[in-house]
């Protein structure tokens, strides 16, 4: 068996990020100001009554040429905050997820064993779980 290296392989492909939002404003100018201005404080993607997101996407230009590209390394280094973030909003999804099936087996659980209490069917009280 041959001796195994760690390589960082990388691929780039050369595309444009084209978001579109609605602006109000009393001119072209003032417009994309107002897009500029949210874009430097991060908030042109929230999606708001004022300033409605409208198109997000990546669009490849070009041929779309996919180019990789190989680095020996002795180790992987920690990886960057770009995938720390994606790790993150992947954990709260799955999270969320976990929680609505647990809720929602909590909630039939529930109903099965509180079925036959006549104070639970006649809605007189609350049953007390502690």
């Amino acid at each position: 068996m041959s001796e195994q290296s760690k390589f960082i392989v990388t691929y780039e492909i050369n595309y444009v990020h084209r978001v579109q939002v609605g602006v109000i404003a009393s001119n072209k100018e003032a417009a994309i100001l107002s897009a500029k201005q949210a874009f430097d404080h991060g908030s042109i993607w929230d999606d708001t009554q004022e300033m409605p997101l409208l198109f997000d996407q990546y669009i490849e230009i070009g041929d779309g040429s996919l180019t990789f590209s190989a680095e020996p390394v002795a180790d992987f280094p920690e990886p960057d905050e770009s995938v720390n973030d994606i790790r993150r909003k992947e954990n709260a999804f799955k999270a969320c997820n976990y929680l609505l099936k647990d809720i929602d087996s909590g909630l039939n659980f529930a109903m099965e064993v509180f079925a036959g209490l006549p104070s639970v069917q006649a809605g007189n009280e609350t049953p007390n779980f502690g």
